[in-house]
Order: C-alpha cells, then structure tokens, then sequence
C-alpha cells in the first residue's frame, strides 16, 4: 500500500509541476522573443537505476519548455534543454528537488 501512495504522490507533484511550467512556457510564449535564455543544462543525477534515470527524464521532457536530451555513458548527468532557464543553477535544482526527488522515492 506505501509504494501505492509514493506513486500517487508522484502524480500529484508531477501534475503540480505540469501545471507550473505550462503556464511558464506560456507567458514565454507569448512574451517577447529577445528575452529568453534557453540552455543546455548538465543535471548531475542523483537517481542510479535505469528505471529511476527513465521516469525523471521522461518527467522532464514531459514537462513544457524542457526536453532530455541525453544521458552521459556513466548515468551521472542528464542533459536537458530549457526553453528559458536565466539562473541554470536555479533551474536544475529545481527540477532535482522535484521531479527527481519523486523519482527516488519510487525506484531506487
């Protein structure tokens, strides 16, 4: 029943955050072009299994105006373009406290 709930918990958040980012990508959307800082970001993994690697870049690529882009061949760093990412440390830490964390909590 605990990892039945940890999985809930993980569609709550990702939905949560789904919610956050469209509306982002929205407003950079419509906003003016010249403003965006799109990147490529090396997201240090903290997530080991392939399995757990899987569900947070397939968090991140679902999310709007962020895409996975690759693994590195050791699975230590995700590389991950953002549409709009001023503050790259910011966003990365964003997504691990999120996204990755959830991943965590229901795949090792």
């Amino acid at each position: 029943m605990s990892k039945l709930l940890a999985w809930a918990q993980v569609a709550l958040v990702f939905a949560l955050e789904l919610a956050k980012s469209t509306w982002a990508t929205l407003l950079a959307v419509i906003g003016p072009p010249d403003r965006l800082r799109p990147a490529i970001l090396a997201v240090p993994l903290d997530v080991k299994s392939p399995g757990s690697i899987v569900l947070f870049a397939d968090m991140v690529t679902l999310t709007p105006g962020t895409t996975s882009l690759d693994v590195s061949p050791d699975g230590k760093t995700l590389y991950v373009h953002a549409i709009d990412a001023p503050d790259a440390q910011a966003t990365i830490e964003g997504m691990k406290s999120t996204l990755e964390a959830q991943a965590r909590k229901v795949l090792p």
